[in-house]
């Protein structure tokens, strides 16, 4: 029977060859990309980020003590470790949702599928094509992905 570390360092991989994207068959991609932007802009103005700092936790590290053969010992200075500041976004995750929200209003659907692999014979176009079991996501330079089938 495998063991569930291997399980999940098997889904883990799995999940990181996987993009997510907003898709409608038949839909230009060139209107997704418009769609998105405005989207984006929209969910940027009504709710901005709103920076928290926050801290890592701090560790107190007391001092070690070691003794040489002769039974002298010396004892290390203790530290602490941790404390560092970062930001949080607080309006993140409702900024994705809002997007999420707009994007479902003009008709799309947020869809993750597998990269297309490495020099796999794809056709891209101009137009979302139906989702078949072979379907794939090919990266554009501009960063736009395109659903592929």
């Amino acid at each position: 029977m495998p063991r569930p570390t291997l399980i999940l360092t098997a889904l883990m991989a799995l999940s990181a060859c996987r993009f997510d994207t907003y898709y409608a068959e038949g839909a230009a991609i060139a209107t997704r990309d418009r769609d998105l932007a405005q989207c984006q802009a929209e969910a940027r103005r009504d709710l901005p980020p709103q920076l928290v700092t926050r801290y890592t936790p701090r560790q107190f590290h007391p001092g070690v003590q070691q003794c040489n053969a002769a039974g002298i010992c010396t004892v290390s200075a203790p530290y602490w470790t941790g404390g560092d500041p970062y930001s949080v976004d607080m309006n993140e995750t409702a900024r994705a949702g809002s997007e999420t929200a707009c994007m479902a209003e003009r008709g799309y659907t947020l869809i993750s599928l597998p990269a297309c692999p490495q020099g796999a014979a794809v056709a891209a176009s101009t137009t979302m094509a139906a989702l078949g079991t072979e379907t794939c996501l090919l990266n554009r330079q501009n960063g736009a992905l395109v659903v592929t089938p």
